[in-house]
């Protein structure tokens, strides 16, 4: 068999960053014990390397044609982060059920201490931020608003 004509190793090194950076930052740590403790279980030690190398030649290939980044998309600032045990998913959970937003006009969320970034649609941005400033979260009155660039002084 060997390598495809198309294989570029360094083609897996940001979805693997990526995946890292999410490990450690992102999820949750608990529940990954739970898919480690799974994955232990159903796969044979022999074949775990295997598994583990088709994994991410199925994610590198679906990450080609579906990137989470939104064409028009604008970043909205929320005032909630990993502080208070907010995931990305947590977020997308938010936005599209109280703030009203179709999942598919979600793109890239970043997660930090003590706030969090989402990209969204412009289409769907005023929306959200009038659904959602405001309301109570988690026992905390949420602040969404636009995003203000970085400036470089």
């Amino acid at each position: 068999m060997g390598k495809p004509d198309n294989f570029n190793s360094d083609d897996l090194k940001p979805v693997i960053e990526r995946l890292i950076d999410q490990v450690k930052n992102q999820e949750d740590p608990d529940v990954l014990k739970s898919y480690k403790k799974a994955f232990k279980k159903q796969v044979p030690f022999a074949l775990r390397s295997w598994v583990t190398a088709y994994m991410l030649k199925e994610m590198g290939q679906k990450r080609k044609g579906s990137s989470r980044s939104i064409a028009d998309g604008t970043s909205l600032f929320v005032s909630i982060g990993r502080n208070r045990k907010v995931f990305p998913k947590d977020l997308v959970h938010l936005f599209v059920n109280t703030g009203k937003v179709e999942r598919e006009n979600i793109g890239d969320i970043k997660i930090l201490d003590n706030y969090s970034f989402i990209t969204i649609s412009q289409a769907a941005a005023a929306n959200a931020i009038d659904n959602l400033d405001g309301i109570d979260y988690r026992g905390r009155k949420l602040t969404v608003n636009l995003a203000k660039k970085k400036t470089v002084s």
